[in-house]
């Protein structure tokens, strides 16, 4: 995947400031270069330093980096994935996968990423290596800057990687929501918690309940706007199905989206019986 690296540096040539003039007082002007090339990670402090030096604000910087990244997906690959075709996506799995191990570029994983939890969804299989989960893992273990574009990142492989590891990520970007809060349109807070629950979803069909109940209590512990009523009912819906794993009564679950369909979020409704029937086929 693109770090943020190669996005500083086309702002900064832009501006014509120097890599030396960049990285003076911050970090050295090799470490600078490394993680423009997307080689190495550096430290949060210094990555706001940075951004300060070419005259950008947090937010701004994240969203030229997220725009930029978001045009580099192929269109065959947005082919292959509105077609559902698995062979095609084993093909390219493959071909990013060896792409990565090359050139050791995180987005080339990324890419590799996105079309394994394609595929994971319709064959409920995992073609991401072990070694490479590892490697998903320790990225997302080190990154400080919870942008729209990382969240995204992470959504696409809560299937991918251990549970544990899950939570302990989903802990990360809740200890780190100093952007999410400062975003006054609540974009970047509701693709935090969409994201986060898809990761506790993931917990629960695997039956790591005790993370996922972990999870919850945090999560109802974020203060959400009226606008965001739905990822309320979500969270008390999934302690429902918690419940339901636990004691095996089904009634507390159906009631619940039977009040859903009473208020007229049919759309919400089928989205938890969805979910409620998966997992009945999980026991």
């Amino acid at each position: 995947m693109k770090s943020l690296g190669p996005n500083f540096q086309k702002l900064r040539k832009e501006q014509n400031i120097t890599l030396a003039d960049a990285a003076k007082g911050i970090c050295s002007t090799s470490n600078l270069s490394r993680w423009e090339n997307g080689k190495i990670q550096i430290s949060f402090d210094n990555v706001l330093n940075l951004i300060n030096r070419i005259h950008l604000t947090p937010n701004e910087f994240i969203s030229n980096a997220e725009i930029d990244n978001s045009e580099n997906i192929s269109l065959e690959m947005r082919q292959v994935i509105n077609d559902e075709d698995t062979d095609k996506m084993k093909q390219l799995i493959e071909k990013y996968l060896d792409l990565y191990h090359q050139k050791k570029r995180f987005y080339e994983l990324y890419l590799a990423v996105i079309l394994c939890n394609q595929y994971l969804i319709i064959k409920n299989k995992n073609l991401l290596p072990f070694p490479d989960q590892m490697r998903l893992y320790t990225y997302l273990s080190q990154i400080k800057v919870w942008s729209t574009f990382n969240l995204s990142f992470f959504g696409n492989c809560v299937f991918m990687i251990k549970s544990d590891r899950v939570f302990s990520i989903a802990m990360q970007i809740l200890n780190n929501q100093k952007l999410v809060l400062e975003d006054s349109t609540h974009y970047n807070l509701g693709n935090m918690m969409g994201v986060l629950s898809d990761a506790t979803l993931s917990l629960i069909f695997r039956k790591d309940l005790k993370h996922a109940k972990k999870l919850l209590v945090t999560l109802d512990q974020v203060d959400l706007p009226q606008v965001f009523s739905f990822f309320k009912m979500t969270i008390a819906f999934m302690k429902r199905i918690i419940n339901y794993m636990k004691n095996d009564d089904e009634n507390y679950v159906l009631k619940f989206i039977q009040n859903t369909i009473d208020l007229g979020m049919n759309a919400a409704a089928d989205t938890f019986l969805d979910i409620f029937k998966r997992v009945k086929e999980l026991r």
